[in-house]
């Protein structure tokens, strides 16, 4: 994908080639790109050509310190592998949208510009992810890469291979995570949940009346908009981590009716919700 300068929007790239190891090169047709996840499927006709495809692996069950190695290109040198650990799970990174990828693999392994859409391996080979970015103050590696996790990639590909197309639920807040402290300076009787901080207008969470605050908390440290509704669960799975809400929406399809647990008043209340599916941010 390219984008145009003119307009920031995301265009299809007229031409793409794919190149083999033995040096050889193909034409290649978008079959579909995913701005979510930073992913794009590819078709090409593999007639003639000896290829040996890796088996995809399951990043549900990694834990901290699991060896892993990333495999590309960094600064144009190919086919380069450099090995490290998985640092952290769950992390959240940007995406070329306005929403975040969650889920996203954190490694020491080195990962530099070049890096970006190889695949991270664990000990079997497998892949566990794809490259997708670091975090630097120097603009060289600091050992804090990042990798999409192949979950999301499992699930974005099986529908770009469908209609080119791949869509996620979408329930329109933006909210933030409450911790004990933070509950008890608010007198909230609860210890989790996530503080509905603005609702976006015409979407599903305005449509079905949840509320947004409109007063603002500087409190150790952190700065808050309160007032508004504090999102418990989601068809009973509780909204506890920063990441939660978004992570039980992405399990959900757009058009997928939930039930949504608020505290409001202090009275909870359940709200039936209709998921929309979420806009695409053209801009990048």
């Amino acid at each position: 994908m390219v984008t145009d300068e003119s307009t920031g929007k995301r265009e299809a790239a007229k031409q793409v080639y794919i190149e083999f190891p033995d040096r050889n090169v193909v034409p290649a047709e978008i079959v579909g790109f995913d701005p979510f996840v930073d992913v794009a499927l590819l078709k090409i006709k593999p007639d003639g050509f000896a290829l040996h495809p890796l088996e995809l692996g399951d990043d549900r069950d990694l834990h901290v310190g699991q060896p892993v190695a990333a495999i590309g290109s960094p600064f144009g040198e190919q086919q380069s592998l450099s090995t490290g650990v998985v640092s952290a799970t769950d992390r959240s990174v940007k995406s070329l949208t306005q929403f975040e990828i969650s889920g996203a693999i954190q490694t020491d392994a080195s990962i530099n510009p070049g890096n970006s859409g190889g695949p991270l391996l664990d000990a079997g080979a497998r892949v566990i992810g794809i490259n997708q970015q670091i975090e630097t103050n120097s603009g060289a590696n600091d050992g804090v890469g990042f990798a999409v996790p192949i979950s999301a990639i499992k699930r974005s590909i099986a529908q770009l291979r469908d209609d080119g197309d791949a869509e996620y639920a979408y329930i329109g807040v933006s909210s933030q995570p409450l911790y004990p402290q933070l509950a008890r300076k608010l007198g909230l009787d609860t210890s989790f949940g996530g503080l509905v901080s603005e609702v976006v207008a015409g979407g599903p969470a305005e449509e079905a009346g949840i509320e947004g605050g409109d007063e603002k908390l500087t409190f150790q440290a952190g700065r808050y908009r309160v007032g508004g509704d504090v999102i418990l669960d989601v068809d009973g799975q509780k909204i506890v981590g920063p990441d939660d809400l978004a992570v039980v929406v992405a399990d959900h399809e757009p058009g997928d009716k939930v039930m949504v647990t608020i505290l409001r008043d202090g009275e909870r209340k359940q709200v039936e919700l209709t998921l929309g599916k979420r806009p695409d941010d053209s801009s990048g």
